[in-house]
């Protein structure tokens, strides 16, 4: 609903106009914080103490393949495993390995008894072939462009890309400009979103 201000006063030269802002407030924090959370590169994952989702923004149904949210068996088994680790040490860091797809996965505790924070990024390599060519087909993107991007989307970092293409830091910085002219954004999180977009169909 559409909130109704008055009328602004007639301006000055000499006195600056104030606009009221809009309300704030709890429902609008949680608006932002979602928001944010279902841009984020990295897939994130709450998960309560019967290791049932109750929350999964777009990253991570994406890249678990779950577009309504659900946790898949696989990551369900491990979550015991993960939660003891967090019990014995703060947080969980693991490998997991599900078919081509390898996760590197990092779980701590929330506020709330028995709910864990869960962080989700695609290893590199993991079904990369096939993950650029998709992109390839669904943005009309050159094989060696793709292939930037799904490294994006698996969350690595400019350095990491670097390292997994054997280039300079510099050189993907390039590339990356140029990649982004291609999609038509401006930025890192709207590429990943696009990537998103495509796999996800």
């Amino acid at each position: 609903m559409l909130q109704a201000f008055p009328p602004l006063p007639p301006s000055s030269p000499d006195r600056a106009t104030v606009v009221p802002r809009a309300p704030e407030g709890p429902a609008a924090t949680m608006d932002l914080l979602l928001s944010v959370l279902e841009s984020a590169e990295v897939g994130v994952v709450v998960a309560d103490a019967s290791a049932r989702a109750m929350y999964m923004n777009a990253s991570a149904r994406s890249m678990l393949d779950s577009p309504l949210g659900v946790m898949p068996p696989w990551l369900t088994v491990a979550l015991p495993a993960l939660k003891a680790q967090v019990e014995r040490h703060g947080q969980a860091l693991e490998r997991l390995v599900h078919g081509e797809l390898t996760v590197r996965v990092r779980a701590r505790a929330l506020a709330r008894p028995g709910t864990l924070l869960i962080e989700l990024a695609v290893a590199p390599g993991s079904g990369s072939r096939q993950v650029a060519e998709q992109l390839a087909r669904g943005l009309g993107l050159q094989i060696t462009d793709a292939r930037l991007l799904s490294l994006l989307w698996r969350g690595l970092s400019n350095d990491e890309i670097a390292q997994t293409l054997g280039v300079r830091t510099g050189t993907i910085k390039s590339r990356l400009f140029r990649l982004y002219q291609k999609l038509g954004v401006k930025k890192r999180p709207a590429a990943v979103l696009r990537a998103q977009e495509v796999l996800a169909t």
